[in-house]
């Protein structure tokens, strides 16, 4: 049975079905139905969210109200953003909201709590391995924590961790020396 050819008349016992006012009661309730359930197709979003253009990712994440989506992410960020809106709704607060944030927008990091380090109670060091390089990265990163984290917890540092091959500078000149650091964190 399907919405959109529904026979409400059919749904109710055979005694019913000679009634005028019941018959007149299934045709009203069935035309009812039809009008949403014509539309249904043209209402779908959540199973074609990999298909959306940058604006109707725009307009949905503004429907929807995720205060931590940017319009000026990259369209993969914003579909990550928005399927995993609502739990991180209903996770906010929570080291998984941090971590989730943080995978969508920057494609992965963790968070390490306080009892894990010898810090503080309620506080808190989040880690990646996205570049931050540049003051406006480090900024967006932290006010995306600060989307997601409890009120009361309290962001201690943003380490950076990197392993692989890395150049290293000297001022402006490249020295042409190549640097191999494994697991580095630089606190920012």
């Amino acid at each position: 049975m399907k919405i959109t050819t529904l026979e409400f008349l059919k749904l109710l016992p055979e005694f019913m079905r000679e009634d005028a006012a019941v018959k007149s009661l299934a045709e009203a309730v069935e035309s009812t139905v039809l009008i949403p359930a014509n539309r249904v197709k043209t209402a779908r979003v959540w199973d074609q969210i990999d298909r959306l253009n940058d604006a109707q990712l725009d307009e949905l994440a503004y429907e929807l109200d995720v205060d931590w989506y940017s319009a000026d992410l990259p369209i993969e960020s914003k579909r990550a953003i928005i399927k995993s809106s609502d739990k991180v709704y209903s996770k906010r607060g929570t080291k998984w909201a941090i971590e989730q944030i943080i995978k969508d927008v920057f494609g992965g990091g963790y968070v390490t709590e306080w009892n894990k380090y010898n810090g503080e109670p309620f506080h808190f060091r989040v880690t990646t391995s996205y570049p931050l390089q540049t003051q406006d990265i480090i900024d967006r990163f932290r006010a995306l924590v600060a989307v997601a984290k409890r009120s009361s917890a309290v962001l201690d540092v943003i380490e950076f961790a990197h392993s692989g091959e890395v150049t290293a500078y000297a001022a402006t000149a490249r020295t042409g020396m190549a640097v191999v650091a494994v697991g580095t964190a630089a606190n920012i």
